[in-house]
């Protein structure tokens, strides 16, 4: 990389519904997203996967999940073995060859059997964070449990040799499990890790590469668990819907502390002085999950007025919230609106050709800096 060449952040939000946003119509309190949307250009018509390891895996390799043959959300269960193929070079890996420095925190779900299907041999120099489809906020494990997406499925007569009420931690930075956090909600240790990556860059001797920077946010993934500060709920007060573990107060609480997480990254950016050179990319994997159901793995989303969502491949399901913002974006794309037709596939190229960054293959999504650069 070039001296003076920009900084770049993907935010990839889980399982966030059309209508989980305020500037959506929603009555989840989100005024940090709202307004980076509203300052940045709102992507109305960006296309994402069904699910989130196809999303994913589209996003890392410009290409369609089924080229990867990731294309199920059956593909990557506890206990599996695909991943990304050796062959196809990731967002990563093609930022890392560019001369960037290439930090990850969050969830991964794109391959986990072997290190060299993690983070860490897709092209990134740190990971924090989990490997799995989701865990616990508080306890970052994923159960061996009667009916979830576990890794002993005891209604079909497999049980764990550790008993019945096993779970599997899932909670790394870099090789190494973070069991000394057990207990702590996550969100909590991501922003505190956040500071940790940016804070070089404030100093006297930063870092003379570039960043990248791949924020896989957890929420709003389920399980639905409230964070522990009063003041989420407090804000939710007035929202209701759901019930036991399917509960929409719970989720706006959820939703409340998302939006200080992005609130935060961006004080975070400005604080270190890298705002000016730093370009934010917002998208979600897919439609929020609705309630559909009172136990897991329903949610408590809303992707009104579009049909469907999670799972699905109507609009509610595969139409993403996304923007993109940070004092990189140019002033022609402030404050506008693109209905221009997008996907997942497209972000690799479009982020690569930005940043001056030459793509290592050719996959099968476009360039559409254009598109967003002039706020078209």
């Amino acid at each position: 990389a070039e001296a003076g060449s920009p900084h770049v952040v993907l935010l990839v939000l889980d399982d966030i519904g059309w209508a989980d946003v305020g500037y959506h119509g929603s009555n989840f309190p989100t005024p940090n997203i709202d307004r980076l949307a509203a300052t940045g250009i709102k992507l109305e018509r960006m296309y994402v996967m069904p699910q989130c390891s196809p999303t994913r895996a589209a996003i890392m390799t410009g290409r369609y999940s089924f080229r990867t043959g990731l294309q199920h959300f059956t593909t990557i269960l506890p206990g599996t073995t695909p991943g990304i193929p050796e062959w196809d070079k990731t967002l990563a890996e093609t930022f890392k060859a560019g001369g960037y420095a290439t930090h990850m925190i969050g969830k991964w779900h794109i391959g986990y059997s072997k290190w060299s299907q993690t983070p860490l041999g897709k092209g990134f120099d740190s990971f924090y964070g989990y490997l799995q489809g989701e865990v616990d906020y508080y306890n970052r494990t994923l159960a061996s449990c009667e009916g979830h997406e576990c890794l002993f499925r005891m209604n079909e007569g497999v049980i764990s040799p550790f008993g019945p009420g096993a779970a599997a931690y899932d909670f790394w930075d870099e090789y190494k499990p973070v069991v000394e956090d057990f207990g702590k909600y996550t969100v909590d240790a991501y922003d505190a890790h956040l500071d940790q990556v940016l804070s070089p860059y404030g100093t006297a001797d930063a870092p003379s590469k570039p960043l990248f920077l791949y924020f896989a946010e957890q929420q709003m993934h389920i399980p639905i668990e409230a964070p522990p500060q009063p003041e989420h709920l407090e804000a939710c007060r007035g929202v209701t819907g759901g019930e036991g573990q399917v509960n929409r107060t719970v989720l706006c609480s959820m939703a409340s502390r998302l939006d200080e997480s992005m609130g935060r990254l961006e004080k975070l950016i400005r604080k270190y002085g890298i705002w000016d050179n730093t370009l934010i990319f917002a998208v979600s994997d897919n439609g929020g999950m609705t309630q559909w159901g009172r136990l897991w793995p329903a949610s408590a989303s809303s992707n009104w007025p579009l049909r469907g969502g999670k799972t699905t491949v109507f609009e509610g399901g595969v139409r993403s919230v996304s923007f993109v913002n940070g004092g990189a974006l140019p002033a022609a794309a402030r404050g506008s609106t693109s209905k221009q037709l997008l996907h997942a596939v497209d972000i690799l190229p479009t982020l690569a050709s930005f940043a001056g960054v030459p793509l290592l293959t050719q996959g099968d999504g476009l360039d559409v800096w254009p598109v967003i650069s002039a706020g078209a």
